[in-house]
């Protein structure tokens, strides 16, 4: 009973934190474009030469699009899960996540946009400077904090991993629909082929609608 609430509460706790995090992505891809959008117009209207290619805003705008598609194919997961399909999203999910660091930390972090914003952007464009080093800063900063999260995300699926699973309660039907099963019994029966027992089952059915109907027509008639 402890293992299965348990099961459960790391369940839900894992979509909830995918369901963050993909809201997290979403923001991250608009602020990225929009961010985007202002360099293209600041660095028009500075002398040249001009900045290189924002490349740490490039990998911004792709750990966002990642982290929507990872989250998005976890909560899809999440519905249809089982320990062997977690155990791979879980292991397709790291090396995502091991990629993204990679780029990030290689680009954003190891690159010194600080030395090259000021080498290129004079001090009669002090605002624009500004501007800039303070977009690269939470862009660091978004970045990081992203990475942290989807590790969250990898971290709860790998401990549903090793509990067993999802619960019991949410794995108990299974499979499609089965149309030769009749509509009356559970699926998680057995399928009918003995034609005898359905016809038996449909024959009960029908007398109890026909007596039921019956009663109540002499009901009115009294």
């Amino acid at each position: 009973m402890i293992n299965c609430c348990s099961s459960d509460c790391l369940y839900k706790s894992w979509k909830v934190v995918n369901v963050m995090v993909s809201v997290v992505g979403i923001g991250m891809i608009v602020y990225s474009l929009w961010l985007l959008k202002k360099w293209i117009q600041e660095v028009g209207l500075l002398p040249p030469p001009s900045l290189p290619k924002p490349w740490f805003i490039y990998v911004s705008l792709v750990i966002g699009i990642a982290v929507c598609l990872s989250t998005l194919s976890g909560l899809m997961i999440a519905n249809y899960v089982g320990r062997s399909i977690l155990a791979l999203y879980t292991l397709c999910i790291f090396c995502l996540l091991l990629i993204q660091a990679v780029v990030a930390v290689t680009i954003v972090f190891r690159i010194n946009w600080v030395a090259k914003i000021i080498k290129y952007v004079d001090k009669n464009h002090q605002d624009v400077r500004n501007f800039l080093l303070f977009h690269l800063a939470v862009c660091r900063l978004l970045s990081a904090s992203v990475l942290l999260a989807q590790m969250n995300v990898v971290m709860l699926a790998s401990i549903l991993v090793g509990v067993g699973g999802v619960p019991s309660n949410l794995t108990r039907i299974s499979g499609p629909f089965d149309i030769r099963q009749s509509f009356l019994v559970d699926r998680n029966y057995p399928l009918l082929d003995d034609r005898r027992c359905l016809e038996d089952i449909l024959r009960t059915y029908m007398h109890g609608i026909f007596a039921k109907s019956f009663t109540q027509i002499r009901r009115i008639q009294s």
